[in-house]
Parts: structure tokens; C-alpha cells; sequence
């Protein structure tokens, strides 16, 4: 799966958090999310964070040309998958960058798990546990599994693959 695992926001160089039931941002990552403004006493809240379920239309993630190659996801306290766009808020060049803990937002984020999912043709392809925010564990996929398997077979595509970094 795609984007993130390079930069300030990736999640592959420096391995995962030991197993837990739940992740809080690595504190190592708030000294660049200050920086970068994202971080001023609490997270800001990506304005495009939506439950996935939400955006479930028929047998399709959005539309059938609904196309998605690393769309940052979070599975939340309650077990709800939050996904939303890492496009910087979607307000262009010089925007605030949107990683894996505004998608909650607040002082402290807490995850059972983060990753990226995979959509092609309004279809899942594949979801992983790529988060340097958060770096969950390679054991909390079965968190992913769970809260994936509570959707319609008819929106994973026959190509469907789970990772793990």
C-alpha cells in the first residue's frame, strides 16, 4: 500500500509500538506536528474525517470510479473506521498537512489501530497498519479484520489483500 512510509509522516524506519489494546501518538512525531501546526495544545480535526460507513453507496466506497491509493484510516475507540484525505485540509498549496491523528482530533488521540486503505473502483483492495504517527503494532491487524469483516463482502474487490509493513 502506498503513500507514508517516507518523510516526516512515515511509519516503516523505526518499527512499531509494542501490542496494545490502544496507541496515542508517538511522542517523537509532536515536536514536527507543532511545527507544522497541526499540533497547538491538541490536534486540529481534518474537516474531510468521515465514518467509512458513510460513505458506503450501494455495493460501492463512493462510486464505482471512487479511486484511493493510500487514504489514511483509523479504527477509533468505539470501533469505527474514520478515514479522511491527506491533502493538507483540501485547501491547496501551503495547507496544513492531515495525518492519522486528525483524524480524531484533540489533545489525545487514541487508536486501536491506523493504516492506509487501498480503494480502487469503489472497491476495498487492502488495508496495512503504515502509521509513523501512531506505528501499531503487526498483532492489531486483527483489530483491521475485525472492523473490516463488519462490511458487505460486496464492497472488497476479488484482488482484495491485507498487509502488514
Amino acid at each position: 500500500m502506498g503513500s507514508g512510509s517516507s518523510g516526516p509522516y512515515g511509519g516503516g524506519s523505526t518499527g512499531s509500538q509494542p501490542y496494545a489494546p490502544s496507541y496515542h501518538v508517538e511522542s517523537s512525531m509532536k515536536k514536527h506536528d507543532i511545527e507544522s501546526g497541526v499540533y497547538k495544545g491538541k490536534y486540529i480535526k481534518n474537516p474531510t474525517a468521515q465514518k467509512l460507513t458513510d460513505m458506503i453507496n450501494g455495493n460501492y466506497i463512493g462510486n464505482k470510479t471512487t479511486n484511493e491509493s493510500g487514504l489514511p484510516y483509523v479504527i477509533d475507540m468505539d470501533g469505527n473506521i474514520i478515514v479522511g484525505k491527506r491533502s493538507g485540509n483540501g485547501r491547496g498549496p501551503g495547507a496544513l498537512p492531515t495525518p492519522h491523528p486528525t483524524l480524531i482530533g484533540g489533545s489525545d488521540p487514541q487508536v486501536q489501530m491506523a493504516g492506509l486503505l487501498k480503494i480502487g473502483g469503489g472497491k476495498i483492495l487492502g488495508y496495512d497498519n503504515n502509521s509513523g504517527h501512531y506505528k501499531p503494532n503487526a498483532k492489531s491487524m486483527t483489530v483491521a479484520d475485525e472492523a473490516f469483516s463488519k462490511l458487505p463482502d460486496s464492497l472488497f474487490s476479488k484482488k482484495f489483500k491485507r498487509r502488514t509493513k
